[in-house]
């Protein structure tokens, strides 16, 4: 008789260990975890895919504390079981967007549910930053997609594991692995007084911002203006956005919120043009849309936007400082920074 092969029995042995060091009684069970994982792979509402933040903890209120100028907002309650896990989701998904986040509290007979946020302001820390330290007297674990077809779950205990539902290899870099990298390399040159702020800022708009993409390219230099082979065919600001004047200004109260969000919207419409975005390392953003002509010696195998990194690669110490590239599925190369 034919046997079936799943990945089931797998990933319940696979994170056994981290349901167990977590702590929280709804993991006890560890399929209800990897129920949990297995619907937020492809998560889908009416035809419509979403990507919501999943976090479980044993204290709402207490995070909600730690987090000045934030919220929270119960929806509802149910079983402590994978049926309370799916009602949490087709509750809570479709609205945990534009920085709310899901939250289910793991109570002694049942679940709570609903959605939390941080401050609105655009500089506000991470709320990742504020809640997964070891430090905190609370439990908490986050379930999220971070590219299709993979789910990172993290315990603010430091536990971690990156969970891949299709034929990556076990030591596969995740996706938006060099995210950081980038940041640091775009805000190296920022003045000390607002590179803290700055960094904060771009790592947050920049993941939401490329998780939203259909693949870009990036590339940082070194230069007070574009390097010629970008600014040739492409289109280049006659008046850069610099995120870091943008940034103290508002930290003076001398621009509204609403001035440095028109320009993070802008940001993420020209990662959705064709070509690449330019920033250079005083964290000022340059042009997009421009393009480089690929050398047919580089025999790279893939399709034009491979080819364009392979070339911006080439380019690193010559007019560029760093170069980025995601593809259409999620997952990311970079090369230069701190890494070349």
């Amino acid at each position: 008789m034919a046997e079936n092969i799943t990945f089931r029995s797998q990933l319940v042995g696979g994170v056994a260990e981290f349901c167990h060091a977590s702590a929280l009684p709804i993991l006890g069970d560890t399929l209800n975890l990897v129920e949990l994982i297995v619907k937020l792979a492809r998560y889908q509402e009416e035809g419509v895919k979403l990507c919501p933040k999943v976090y479980i903890t044993n204290n709402i209120e207490q995070i909600r504390t730690l987090l000045p100028g934030g919220e929270a907002l119960k929806i509802g309650s149910s079983s402590p079981d994978v049926d309370g896990i799916k009602e949490s989701l087709k509750k809570c998904a479709p609205l945990a967007t534009e920085g709310w986040l899901l939250y289910i509290q793991n109570n002694s007979d049942n679940i709570e549910y609903g959605l939390f946020r941080g401050s609105e302001s655009p500089i506000s820390v991470l709320v990742d930053d504020v809640l997964m330290t070891p430090e905190e007297d609370f439990k908490l674990v986050k379930v999220f997609q971070v590219a299709d077809e993979c789910v990172e779950v993290r315990s603010n205990n430091g536990e971690y594991h990156y969970i891949f539902l299709d034929h990556r290899k076990e030591n596969a870099k995740p996706p938006l692995h060099y995210l950081n990298d980038l940041v640091s390399t775009i805000c190296e040159s920022v003045d000390p007084e607002h590179k803290e702020a700055t960094t904060s800022f771009l790592k947050k708009l920049l993941f939401e911002s490329l998780r939203q993409s259909h693949g870009s390219l990036i590339a940082v230099t070194n230069m007070k203006r574009a390097p010629k082979f970008l600014s040739d065919d492409g289109v280049i600001l006659d008046k850069p956005i610099d995120f870091p004047i943008l940034i103290a200004s508002l930290k003076k109260n001398d621009i509204p919120a609403s001035y440095i969000e028109s320009k993070a919207s802008l940001l993420k419409g020209m990662l959705n043009s064709d070509g690449i975005l330019i920033f250079d390392s005083t964290a000022k953003l340059l042009g997009y849309n421009c393009f480089v002509k690929s050398s047919k010696k580089d025999n790279v195998i893939g399709g034009a936007r491979k080819r364009a990194f392979s070339t911006l690669k080439g380019k690193v110490g010559s007019g560029l400082r760093a170069a980025f590239m995601q593809s259409q599925d999620g997952w990311s190369d970079f090369f230069g920074g701190h890494n070349d």
